[in-house]
């Protein structure tokens, strides 16, 4: 009897044993289900805009990835609305609104009070671009481009056929993209949830010809570029200054909760202050943020302050906040951020500068009040050494005002 009791015991432990494990792996399958997708936004000209994401989960627990070389932007805020499925694009006022199926994914891109565009993916291991000739030519190098009418920088690193680069310009980058080379000509393209960018050009000898941008809903930029390791711009701190007969820079807004933010405030006295100019629809300016956020952790007890000038695109100061509120909570922004009007009325809201001309822009003002630095745009993660040289210089004439 004895015997028999134990026997039993021991079957039932062993059975509870092996029917926790089984649990434990199918939670585990179900946590690291992760779908492959090519997708695609096609613009008025019939031209795709391809680009790679993942899906995790299923129903409204869905997280999308979208991926442009070596940026994941994430996206984990989906939501169904009737019979569709909404996937917010971070902060932005865009969406994708989708009929998900088992194989392919239909619907359209929207930019919200702008313009729809057709999406469409496919599940699988698809080529970014249709695999084409081997490539005869290497586009790696540092190019001097002019794309349209704007003087550029083309960055380009080619492996076998697979090709990463990034444009930049006096105002900024175009971020991460992605494609490959067929023969001599190159395909890249990229998506950040607000911008749809597909480049296309040829390599003759040490020059790209027959360059053409598609931008947007159907903007269209012919480009060229010449291999030129000393390609450079304009010095972006001569930029943007204070015009002649004023003698520093100054500012006076409202916050959310009626309270008058202006660098008389105490909280800005005999600090070093950043002046961030800005607006949630911009991703440069979130690149920007994200580097400021810990610049900010690292100096604040030193005697650093930072303050977001936002111009957003909304006139209604309620709309306006929605969107500077959710931008500080998707990056962690602790530091204040005042509604400055819209981006049309930068000249009316700061005329002391000779104009904005791109956002973002940074001020740095001494303990003194002085401005210390003008930084016109923002050379992001995407440009290598150029965003590394910039991250250096910045802190480093950060840390030498807080000496002061």
């Amino acid at each position: 009897m004895i015997i028999r009791d134990i026997l039993f015991y021991l079957i039932a432990i062993n059975l509870l044993i092996f029917s926790c494990d089984k649990a434990k792996d199918n939670t585990v399958k179900e946590e690291v289900a992760v779908t492959k997708w090519r997708a695609t936004i096609t613009n008025t000209h019939q031209k795709d805009i391809p680009f790679y994401l993942t899906i995790k989960g299923s129903g409204d627990k869905q997280v999308w990835t979208v991926i442009n070389g070596d940026e994941r932007m994430v996206l984990d805020e989906v939501f169904y609305e009737n019979d569709s499925l909404h996937i917010p694009l971070l902060i932005y006022e865009a969406e994708l609104v989708v009929k998900v199926g088992a194989e392919t994914i239909n619907g359209q891109f929207v930019r919200n009070g702008a313009y729809r565009l057709p999406f469409q993916a496919k599940k699988g291991g698809e080529k970014r671009f249709p695999k084409g000739a081997k490539p005869t030519v290497d586009f790696t190098g540092t190019y001097a481009v002019k794309l349209g009418k704007t003087d550029a920088i083309g960055l380009f690193n080619q492996h076998e056929d697979y090709l990463t680069g990034t444009f930049l310009t006096a105002t900024g980058d175009y971020r991460f993209l992605e494609g490959s080379v067929s023969g001599n000509k190159m395909f890249l393209s990229s998506f950040d949830g607000v911008h749809i960018l597909r480049f296309e050009g040829e390599l003759e000898g040490n020059t790209i010809v027959n360059g053409k941008m598609w931008s947007g809903k159907s903007r269209t930029e012919d480009w060229v570029g010449i291999n030129d390791p000393r390609a450079a711009l304009p010095d972006p701190t001569t930029l943007t200054y204070l015009k002649e007969g004023f003698d520093k820079f100054a500012f006076s807004f409202k916050n959310q909760e009626g309270k008058t933010i202006s660098l008389e405030n105490p909280e800005y006295k005999d600090k070093v202050v950043i002046v961030q100019i800005m607006g949630s629809w911009c991703p440069n300016c979130l690149d920007e943020a994200k580097f400021f956020v810990p610049l900010y952790d690292r100096y604040k007890a030193k005697g650093l302050e930072i303050v977001g000038l936002s111009f957003e695109r909304s006139s209604e100061a309620e709309k306006a906040y929605k969107r500077i509120n959710r931008m500080k909570e998707k990056l962690d922004i602790s530091y204040e951020v005042v509604y400055a009007g819209t981006p049309k009325q930068t000249a009316q809201a700061l005329p002391m500068l000779n104009k904005v001309m791109s956002f973002p822009t940074s001020i740095v003002l001494n303990k003194k009040g002085e401005v210390a630095q003008i930084h016109t745009g923002f050379s992001g993660p995407s440009t290598g050494h150029y965003y590394e040289d910039y991250v250096s210089e910045f802190t480093s004439l950060i840390d030498e005002l807080i000496q002061e």
